[in-house]
């Protein structure tokens, strides 16, 4: 896709102004359809931020002719430095985040707005999962106590990325992790979490795509950096520190769904084993170490299983 995205001439409407950080790397083929569904908002007044490390030049030039769309080339330096970067040029009161590969649905910042009016600070919803040409649903992590959302954040996720919306003030003094090569959000969201008012709209208002070949498929990449998340957080936030154990334990299991994810369950045997033998309570685990068992169709299985666990918790 090139010029032929469809955006008004102009983004700035009525109301708060949003800032929507769209960061994009070798992935322009997708980023039209993102952009296309910031700008067809019911919340008229946004402001697209698009950091660009791939240097597309018709990107360059769409931002030259809407009002409300800024366009930065970065150098890539990895996910987190891009979103930081966008951040830096961001001049809304609320910020968003929509990879290239993602989109909102049409009511998603009118919808979360009433939440922020209640006074939450961080809201997540639901999200449409896609993978490949099959799209589902999936609950978000419920709100049950706002003063230890970290902590139930930490041991469950359920917070998907494009579905964040937070206020500007809450990135004055927490950033991403530039260092982490992935899960550079869980660690961001854990802190704002512990530091601010969160809030969940129990409805799917963005899609968020998997794809084999995105940094979210690469299992080993994902478990050493989940590792490095709890050791910072347990520092940082004294009261994680009874919950390193039972964490260690969840990004043990979490790797070993991975790989069944990547179809490789004879390599998720080993770190399911050893996360059930170690304690791990969620009742996942067992059903996840018996289909690594399976002696084929690992992915196939893991996903109608979490197909039944959505309708049962709905």
């Amino acid at each position: 896709m090139s010029r032929d995205v469809s955006l008004p001439d102009s983004l700035r409407g009525d109301g708060p102004l949003v800032s929507v950080i769209v960061p994009t790397y070798d992935d322009s083929e997708y980023v039209g359809s993102a952009l296309e569904s910031i700008g067809a908002q019911t919340h008229d007044n946004v402001e697209i931020v698009v950091v660009d490390s791939s240097g597309v030049e018709w990107l360059h030039e769409l931002a030259a002719e809407i009002e409300g769309l800024e366009y930065v080339f970065q150098e890539p330096r990895g996910l987190g430095a891009a979103r930081n970067r966008g951040l830096d040029v961001a001049t809304g009161e609320v910020i968003g985040f929509v990879d290239a590969d993602d989109r909102w649905v049409p009511e998603k910042l009118e919808r979360q707005f009433a939440a922020l009016d209640d006074g939450a600070d961080v809201v997540y919803s639901d999200v449409y999962l896609v993978e490949g040409d099959r799209t589902r649903r999936q609950s978000a992590l419920p709100v049950r106590n706002p003063s230890t959302h970290h902590v139930d954040f930490l041991h469950e996720g359920g917070v998907p990325m494009p579905t964040v919306l937070a206020r500007a003030a809450c990135f004055d003094d927490e950033r991403f992790d530039e260092d982490l090569p992935a899960v550079e959000d869980r660690h961001l969201w854990a802190r704002l979490f512990a530091r601010y008012t969160p809030a969940r709209v129990a409805e799917p208002l963005a899609y968020y795509t998997r794809r084999e070949e995105s940094m979210s498929s690469d299992a080993e990449t994902m478990y050493e950096a989940e590792l490095s998340v709890i050791d910072d957080l347990c520092d940082r936030l004294p009261d994680l520190g009874p919950h390193r154990t039972a964490l260690e334990r969840k990004a043990q299991y979490k790797y070993g769904k991975r790989l069944l994810r990547a179809g490789d369950g004879r390599a998720a045997r080993a770190p399911l084993r050893s996360a059930v033998a170690a304690g791990e309570r969620d009742p996942r685990a067992l059903a996840l170490l018996a289909l690594a068992y399976a002696p084929a169709g690992h992915a196939r299985l893991l996903e109608l299983l979490e197909r039944l666990q959505e309708r049962r918790h709905r």
